[in-house]
Order: C-alpha cells, then sequence, then structure tokens
C-alpha cells in the first residue's frame, strides 16, 4: 500500500512515518515536508520526500508524485491557532488529491490527527484555548465533508482522530509523568497511538471519529505486540 505522511519532523508524525517505514503491508510512502529528512530516514527505498514551501499549492509534478496513494495520515497541527495551518492547508491538500480519484478509482482514506478538546460547533461559547479548539473542530468538519463530495464519487473516507493527552515512549520528564498519572482514559504513549493510527489507515475504521482513549490504547498496544 501507498502511503501519503504529513508532520512528518514533528513529535507524532515522526514515530507515524518511522513506523510506516518498518511496516510490511506499506510499500511506498510519500512525506510532505518542508524541509529534508535526516539521512538515516531519507535513504530508505520505500521513502519519497516531498519538500514544500506552500501547502496551499500543489504542481502537476506533487499530484503526480501522490496519486495512487491508499491513505494519508495527516499529522500537521499546532497549539496556536493558525488558521493557514488547521484549515487551509488540509483542505487544499484534499482538493487537489480528490482530483486523482476519478483516474484511479482506488478507495483513499485519510486520517486526520486531531484533539480531544476539539469543538465542531462555531457558535459555543468556550472559556478555554477557544480559537484553536474552534479551528480544530472546523476542520475535523470540512475533511469529513469531502467522503459525500460529489467530485470525489464515494472514493473518499475521512476518519478523525481525537487524541488525548500524548507523551512518550518513556517517561523520561514531568509532563511524561503527568500524563501517565492522567491514565488510559485521558493519556496515550506516542508509540501507540502511531500504530493506532497505521492499523486504522491500513484496515478502516466502523466509525469516522475515534475519540475513545481506552480504545486508541488498546488497539495501538494491541498492534505493538503483534510486531515484536
Amino acid at each position: 500500500m501507498k502511503f501519503i505522511v504529513t508532520g512528518s519532523t514533528g513529535f507524532i508524525g515522526s514515530e507515524v512515518l518511522n513506523q510506516c517505514l518498518r511496516n510490511p503491508s506499506i510499500t511506498s510512502i510519500v512525506a510532505l515536508c518542508r524541509r529534508l529528512l535526516p539521512d538515516k530516514m531519507s535513504n530508505n527505498p520505500k521513502l519519497n520526500i516531498l519538500v514544500k514551501k506552500d501547502f496551499n499549492s500543489y504542481s502537476d509534478d506533487d499530484i503526480k508524485e501522490l496519486s495512487g496513494a491508499d491513505a494519508c495520515i495527516w499529522c500537521m497541527g499546532t497549539t496556536a491557532g493558525d488558521k493557514a495551518l488547521e484549515i487551509d492547508y488540509p483542505l487544499a491538500f484534499a482538493n487537489a488529491f480528490s482530483t486523482t480519484l476519478a483516474e484511479s478509482q482506488k478507495k483513499f482514506r485519510y486520517l486526520h490527527l486531531s484533539g480531544c478538546m476539539t469543538e465542531r460547533d462555531q457558535s459555543r461559547p468556550l472559556w478555554f484555548a477557544g480559537n484553536m479548539r474552534k479551528l480544530k473542530g472546523q476542520t475535523e468538519v470540512n475533511m469529513l465533508s469531502f467522503a459525500d463530495k460529489e467530485e470525489t464519487e464515494g472514493l473518499w473516507e475521512t476518519v478523525i482522530v481525537k487524541a488525548p493527552f500524548v507523551i512518550e515512549k518513556d517517561i523520561t520528564s514531568p509532563r511524561d509523568a503527568f500524563g501517565w498519572i492522567m491514565g488510559n482514559k485521558r493519556c496515550i504513549q506516542v508509540d501507540e497511538l502511531a500504530a493506532a493510527m497505521i492499523d486504522v489507515a491500513l484496515n478502516g475504521s466502523k466509525d469516522d471519529t475515534l475519540s475513545d482513549a481506552e480504545a486508541l490504547v488498546a488497539l495501538g498496544r494491541a498492534v505493538l505486540e503483534r510486531a515484536k
């Protein structure tokens, strides 16, 4: 299978990319990046790095590189409430990639990494980080709607992953310790989250929104155990 991964220089996206590279079911990966990746990673024959300065625009060559993909795991995000990054970039990707579906006639699965506190209702008053939470919530609505657009011909599937508090694989900081204390209902290790998302990208989900932290932890742990 051919995967597209974004945010691969970030905390979660880098773990997703590393696990994709090790997964035998994934034969080809296109990493959408702002800059080149380390040689240890970029030299992997499964990986093509598409360096982009502008994520609002996709050239014909870009679309050719992306076409034929079976899934995308979108890990690009921020807590700063950046509209371009949160809303514009995913939409630009979806509008560009959806033009390839008519020719490929392949089912395409899009996983969007979001957060547990996002808010889709834009009229709801929020007392904490309201702008960021609503931006992410609007993106969830936007990307879910792509499954119903006429131009996607029923070939586009969106799954939103509303991740809980994410910590390192090993507890190495007070932040990680705090997350571990919260337990599986509110916290997940980065390797568990990455494993769960890759499994859903490969095999699908009965739900279009995954927000149960305990279920994500359980799935991630099961996938990691099978991979041993």
